[in-house]
């Protein structure tokens, strides 16, 4: 892995899984926030942060900073 993580389609495709999740459950979270769950999960990320809404994203691996 060379540290630097783009977005490609299988970004865009487990951020229209998280979107998709999130919007059936009606707790849609800010998009910027989706893309960063979508890159944390596309590469099996623990995602360090204090912003409590992240744990309406299913099968995100998730620190309390």
């Amino acid at each position: 892995m060379s540290g630097k993580f783009l977005l490609d389609t299988n970004t865009a495709r487990e951020y229209g899984e998280i979107k998709s999740a999130l919007q059936a459950e009606g707790r849609l979270i800010p998009e910027n926030d989706i893309r960063i769950a979508a890159i944390a999960q596309q590469h099996d990320l623990t995602l360090a942060t204090r912003e409590g809404h992240f744990k309406d994203v299913k099968h995100l691996k998730v620190a309390v900073w």
